[in-house]
C-alpha cells in the first residue's frame, strides 16, 4: 500500500479529559490511513470536521481507531466522533469521521448566577458554586453591553480543559441579552457571532480565535482564472431568504395609568432629603449604555446609563417614567432654577442627547458615559440646556421628611412605545430586485425609530446568494478567510471575493481542493454586468449573421425581431 498511505499521529482519551495531546502522551502512528481518503471540511462559523478511511493492519494505532480519541491532521487535532467498520472480502476497513477539537467546548457547561448549583467535591469554574435554598433573582436575563472578551471571561476564565482565547481586530460594545446566563461553551460561542456577525471563529485547536471581519478577510494578491488555475468554476444564484422590508418593533417602557403622589412600600421617605439619598445611593454605578434601571427594569447596580437613572430615582418613588432622554422631555414643565428632583436636559428640545437631576439649587448627580461612574458635580461645572420638574416628584420634594411611609402606591400601568411600529423598506433594494417581506425586525433596546431603520438594514437579507464553488487544479493548500480575484474571461465575470469553506485532501496526489467564496453586493453587480456584456456580444453575433447572410443567401434575407431574440437566448443558455 505504499504510496496510497500517510501516517497519522492518534492519541488515547484519557478519562474523557480534553486537552492538545504533547510529548507527554502516550502517542501512537496510524500507518494504514488512505491519503486520499484523508479530508478536512471547513465552512465560517459553521464547520470544521474532517474524514478518513484506514484498513486493519493489525497495528496498536489501528485499534486506538475509537470515539473521542485525537488524531491530527495538518496540524490539527480532531477527535473521532463517528466509526464504521466494514468487512469484506477478508479486509476491515474503519470509515472515520471527525470533528475539530475546538468543538468540544459544547461539553462544557458554566452556570451563572442564574443558576445557583451546589458543586460538591466536583471542580468548577466560571460560577459562584451558590447552593442557596433562595431563589435568585434572574439579573442575568437583562440587556448588557459587553464586548466578546467579556463573553469569553466569563466562559473560559479559570478552566481546566486547557482551552485558552483571542481576540484579535477591533471591537465596539454592543447591547446583548444574557450575556452571561448558563449555558455550554458553545452557547457562548454562539452569543459572539449572534452579537457581531462580522466576526468569524477560527481556531488554532485549543485556543480559540475571535477575529473582526478585517482581521481575518485579507487580500494576499492571488487570483483564480477559469481555464488556466481551475477548470470549473460553479455559480449558484438564489433569492429564497431575501428579505428587504418588513414591520420594526423597538423598545417598550411602562407608564402608570393613574395619578400617584405617595411613596411605594419600603421605599424612601418624603422630602428633598429623601430624595438625595436615595439618589446617591447609586454613585459609583457604572454607565453601561443601555442599561438597567427604571422602566427597564433589571438590577440598577449593574449599570444605567443617564436616563435610565433617572428612571430609576423617579420608580424609587413610585412614579413611572421612561428611560429615554428625549421621551423624559413630555415628563414635566420648564423652570428657570432648579431644585431637588427637577431633571436637566442637554440639547434641543424634541432632540436631547443627555439628562442630568438636581440634587439642590447648585448640586446634580448623573451617569456621565462609557469608562466613568455615577457622580456628583457643581451645575455649573456643565450647566444643562434647560430645567423640567416633575409635578409628582415636587409633591414628594415638598413633603415631610419625617419617616412616615405610608404613602399611596401606583395603581396601574400600560405598556407604551417608545415609537410606533412601523413598515419599514431598504429603497436601494427594492428598486433593484422588487418587494420581499419578511417577518419582524424586533428590538428590546433600542428607543430612536432612525437607529431601528439603521438596525433593520443589518437583519435584512437585501441581496439575493451568490455562492461561487472553485475547484482548483491540484490540492493547494488553502487559506481560510482569503480575498481572492476570480475570473471567467469567457463570460466577462471578474470579482473579488473573500473564501467562507474549502474542502482540502492535504496528502492526496490526486483530489483536487475545493474553495467556497461568498457573495456580497459587489460581487452580484458584476454577475449582472458579465451577463449584460454578453447578452450584448450575442446580439452584435446576431446583427453581423443578418448582415452576411443579406449578401451571400437566397430566400429570407431578413430575421424577424423574434427569431433574433429567440437566437440570442438559446446562445445565451
Amino acid at each position: 500500500m505504499s504510496g496510497l498511505t500517510t501516517p497519522l499521529k492518534i492519541c488515547q482519551s484519557t478519562n474523557g479529559n480534553l486537552h492538545v495531546p504533547n510529548s507527554s502522551d502516550d502517542i501512537a502512528v496510524l500507518q494504514s490511513a488512505l491519503a486520499d481518503s484523508i479530508e478536512i471540511e471547513w465552512e465560517v462559523n459553521s464547520t470544521y470536521t474532517a474524514q478518513l478511511t484506514a484498513y486493519d493492519d493489525g497495528s496498536e494505532a489501528f485499534n486506538l481507531l475509537e470515539v473521542q480519541n485525537f488524531v491530527e491532521i495538518a496540524g490539527q487535532w480532531f477527535v473521532i466522533k463517528q466509526i464504521q467498520p466494514d468487512y469484506s472480502g477478508g479486509m476491515t476497513t474503519v470509515a472515520v469521521t471527525l470533528s475539530h477539537i475546538y468543538n468540544e467546548v459544547s461539553r462544557m457547561r458554566c452556570y451563572g448566577a442564574d443558576a445557583p448549583i451546589d458543586w460538591g467535591n466536583n471542580g468548577h469554574y466560571g460560577g459562584s458554586g451558590s447552593s442557596s435554598l433562595e431563589v435568585a433573582s434572574d439579573d442575568s436575563s437583562q440587556t448588557q453591553q459587553v464586548l466578546p472578551q467579556d463573553i469569553l471571561k466569563a466562559m473560559f476564565d479559570g478552566n481546566n480543559w486547557g482551552i485558552t482565547y483571542q481576540v484579535i481586530g477591533s471591537f465596539n460594545a454592543v447591547n446583548v441579552d444574557s450575556p452571561y446566563a448558563s449555558g455550554s461553551g458553545k452557547d457562548f460561542l454562539d452569543r459572539i457571532i449572534g452579537a457581531w456577525p462580522d466576526c468569524v471563529i477560527y481556531p488554532d485547536n485549543l485556543n480559540i480565535r475571535v477575529y473582526s471581519h478585517d482581521e481575518f478577510y485579507k487580500n494576499y494578491g492571488h487570483r483564480l482564472d477559469y481555464l488556466h488555475d481551475t477548470n470549473e468554476v460553479s455559480l449558484t444564484y438564489d433569492t429564497t431568504s431575501m428579505q428587504n422590508c418588513g414591520r420594526l418593533v423597538g423598545a417598550t417602557y411602562s407608564q402608570d395609568s393613574t395619578s400617584d403622589t405617595g411613596l411605594p412600600s419600603g421605599a424612601a421617605n418624603k422630602g428633598a432629603a429623601a430624595v438625595q439619598r436615595d439618589a446617591e445611593k447609586y454613585l459609583g454605578v457604572p454607565y453601561v449604555w443601555g442599561g438597567a434601571g427604571g422602566s427597564r427594569g433589571g438590577n440598577p447596580f449593574s449599570g444605567m446609563d443617564c436616563s435610565s437613572f433617572v428612571s430609576q430615582v423617579y420608580k424609587d418613588f413610585g412614579i413611572n417614567v421612561p428611560a429615554y432622554t428625549v421621551s423624559l422631555e413630555g415628563c414635566g414643565h420648564q423652570v428657570d432654577s432648579p431644585q431637588t428632583g427637577d431633571m436637566g436636559f442637554y440639547g434641543s428640545h424634541g432632540a436631547s442627547y443627555h439628562i442630568t437631576l438636581a440634587l439642590d439649587s447648585s448640586t446634580m448627580i448623573f451617569e456621565p458615559q462609557p469608562g466613568e461612574n455615577c457622580k456628583k458635580e457643581p451645575i455649573s461645572w456643565y450647566p444643562p440646556s434647560w430645567w423640567e420638574r416633575n409635578d409628582q416628584m415636587a409633591s414628594i420634594v415638598a413633603g415631610s421628611d419625617s419617616g412616615n411611609d405610608s404613602g399611596a402606591t401606583t395603581t396601574g400601568s400600560k405598556e407604551m412605545y417608545y415609537f410606533a411600529p412601523f413598515w419599514y423598506r431598504n429603497q436601494e433594494s427594492y428598486n433593484r430586485w422588487g418587494s420581499f417581506a419578511g417577518g419582524d425586525i424586533t428590538s428590546d433596546t433600542i428607543q430612536n425609530r432612525d437607529e431601528m431603520m439603521r438596525y433593520a438594514d443589518t437583519q435584512f437579507k437585501l441581496n439575493p446568494d451568490l455562492e461561487i464553488d472553485i475547484t482548483l487544479d491540484g490540492n493547494a493548500a488553502p487559506i481560510a478567510g482569503e480575498v481572492i480575484r476570480v475570473e471567467v474571461k469567457p463570460k466577462h465575470f471578474v470579482t473579488t471575493v473573500p473564501m467562507v469553506g474549502y474542502t482540502w485532501h492535504p496528502y492526496s496526489k490526486g483530489a483536487a481542493t475545493t474553495e467556497t467564496f461568498n457573495s456580497n453586493g459587489k460581487n452580484i453587480l458584476d454577475f449582472d454586468n458579465s451577463q449584460t456584456r454578453t447578452v450584448n456580444d450575442i446580439r452584435q453575433q446576431v446583427k453581423t449573421y443578418i448582415a452576411n447572410s443579406s449578401t451571400t443567401s437566397s430566400g429570407q434575407e431578413t430575421w424577424t425581431e423574434s427569431e433574433a431574440e429567440q437566437y440570442a437566448n438559446s446562445e445565451r443558455n
